[in-house]
């Protein structure tokens, strides 16, 4: 297949695609994928398609019929060729979809190239015509326009992104890196690139090298956005324009970056086996996202601290937050990571507001139970960084079974200890259980402290910890307090306050987030609240007896008189001093 990808117009978000099959038989199946790799939910790019057309390569038309949803057939007859023309409409600016407007443009494989069924095996030519004074960047071999993949699969797998997008390089363990930024933004290039390369170096290192000659992270800067989607040999990432102040801020990038690249094995080399190969017309299922997703975000934070771009603090506050938000999901007792896993195609990717109340994320909890996991497996002289790169040398050509993560565990700890953490954590719906005793540590819980208490740090001094009643209702940060999420079983969801109501005034007085929080701790636990609120624009009053609010707030404190064998321990596990 030869693909040419042109953008006459990038005001109207349309890319003009051209594909060319070579000894297409009598009638081929031309297919666009409903899914792309990375990503677990049905998107059905076809929707996007318009004026296919079809000819044998020298200007005869040839009939084109749909055949459904995202498939056409094509009446080649004994064409030698067949030559597609259509267009895809492209304005959804993600890791996952195509964008194209009047300053770059943007695509993934799955959203714009069609397939012959049958032939995905097959080498692919691909050439770029841009816009006068742009450029292409893509981690396909060739350049600068004109490109080839193996496959289909790889060029599935190599997002291009076209624009005037700055370009940085670096050198990291001999191969040769870029980083294409397209957007506006406040980024130190030259200190973002070399701190790339210190996260590059580091895990590299853990997983005895780089599968590549050459890797391409893509940057969109863009407003307040934050997301990844890993490649083969690139990734990219959505990175809020402000995203590198605070400290605290460009650490979360930091930590991104590290997560897709991380992927570079867990998921990319090493896959579930049932995702082998990829069908890119249906859902394939797998029990397995878990590990995939939770042990790559438990490293990206981890590789930050034994880089040296973080410190042992920053790591520890990062995992109370993460059992605090844990903590306010009560979907975790009732889905388990497999079936959070199983069910992703319904339910991760298409959250809504009783999504904390029904679902756990494999992400959060599956970090949780990757860190449980790795200190399970340090108290039985393993650890996780060894099974990683156990499982990617044993099972990275085959694929992962479903049962191979615990059956290496059990090679670890034994077989009935390993059936017992997967029995309770992962096939089950048991509170995490951590044994942080061995790295010196404890975790600590209290109440909240503000509608904004994420965790991760002790009680405030002189703070008001467990004196303000509780709502059970979740009210993003923000001007208007727009109810997201009501707690299952808690006060605002036995007095009927929705998802979705903004709460406008308590008592006839109107309140502000900081306002309701000082009735809250006002009127106390028991006491009520008298809300008016906006319900699919109609006024009501909700009355609401708060509740004794719930001791969920986590924070790790290092233990009193640790012993030489707990810092010992701690220094191993995170390349730092024991805080």
């Amino acid at each position: 297949m030869r693909y040419r990808v042109s953008m006459t117009e990038p005001h109207s978000h349309l890319f003009e695609v051209e594909a060319v099959l070579e000894q297409p038989g009598p009638a081929p199946v031309l297919a666009l994928p409903v899914w792309t790799p990375g990503s677990y939910l049905v998107r059905e790019f076809s929707r996007h398609i318009e004026c296919i057309e079809a000819d044998d390569g020298a200007g005869t038309r040839l009939p084109v019929v749909r055949i459904d949803k995202h498939r056409f057939r094509v009446d080649a007859g004994g064409a030698a060729r067949v030559r597609l023309r259509y267009r895809v409409y492209a304005n959804d600016p993600t890791v996952r979809t195509s964008h194209l407007d009047g300053a770059h443009g943007y695509w993934n494989g799955a959203n714009l190239f069609l397939y012959a069924e049958g032939r995905v095996d097959e080498p692919v030519e691909l050439t770029v015509v841009p816009p006068a004074g742009w450029r292409a960047s893509t981690a396909l071999d060739g350049g600068p326009l004109q490109f080839t993949a193996r496959d289909y699969h790889e060029l599935c797998d190599s997002p291009v992104e076209v624009g005037t997008h700055a370009l940085a390089t670096f050198e990291a363990l001999g191969k040769r890196h870029e980083v294409a930024i397209a957007g506006r933004g406040h980024l130190d290039v030259a200190r973002f690139a070399a701190d790339l390369k210190r996260v590059v170096e580091h895990l590299g290192g853990l997983m005895g090298g780089l599968p590549y000659e050459r890797y391409l992270f893509i940057v969109h800067l863009s407003d307040r956005r934050r997301g990844g989607l890993e490649h083969e040999r690139s990734t990219t990432l959505d990175v809020g324009r402000t995203a590198f102040f605070p400290r605290e801020a460009y650490e979360e990038t930091l930590a991104l970056a590290a997560h897709e690249f991380l992927h570079l094995w867990n998921v990319k080399r090493l896959r579930p086996a049932a995702l082998l190969p990829y069908d890119y017309a249906r859902e394939q299922y797998t029990r397995l996202l878990w590990w995939f997703e939770g042990v790559t975000s438990y490293y990206d934070r981890l590789t930050l601290v034994r880089s040296g771009l973080s410190d042992a603090r920053a790591f520890l506050k990062h995992l109370g937050e993460q059992w605090t938000a844990l903590a306010r999901q009560p979907g975790a007792a009732k889905m388990s990571l497999e079936e959070a896993s199983l069910t992703a195609w319904v339910k991760y990717y298409r959250p809504d507001e009783n999504s904390a109340n029904s679902a756990v994320s494999y992400y959060l909890k599956g970090e949780l139970v990757a860190l449980g996991l790795d200190l399970a497996l340090r108290r039985a002289g393993g650890s996780l960084d060894g099974l990683l790169r156990g499982l990617h040398a044993r099972y990275a050509a085959t694929g992962l079974p479903e049962d191979g993560v615990e059956r290496a565990v059990a090679e670890v700890m034994g077989e009935a200890a390993a059936r017992d953490f997967f029995d309770r954590f992962v096939r089950g719906t048991a509170p995490v259980e951590v044994g942080l005793d061995l790295v010196g540590l404890s975790m600590e819980r209290r109440a909240a402290q503000s509608l904004d208490d994420k965790g991760g740090a002790p009680a405030r001094r002189n703070g008001d910890d467990g004196r303000a009643g509780w709502l059970g209702a979740e009210l993003p940060p923000g001007p208007r307090l727009l109810v997201r999420t009501v707690r299952e079983g808690g006060p605002a969801w036995k007095a009927g306050l929705y998802a979705d109501d903004e709460i406008l005034a308590e008592s006839g007085f109107r309140v502000d987030r900081s306002a309701l929080w000082d009735r809250m701790r006002q009127v106390g636990p028991g006491g009520r609240l008298r809300l008016t609120v906006f319900r699919r624009d109609e006024l009501r009053e909700v009355e609401v007896a708060l509740g004794q609010p719930p001791v969920e707030v986590a924070w790790l404190e290092t233990l009193p008189d640790p012993t030489p064998a707990q810092e010992a321990a701690f220094l191993a596990w995170t390349g730092a001093a024991l805080p």
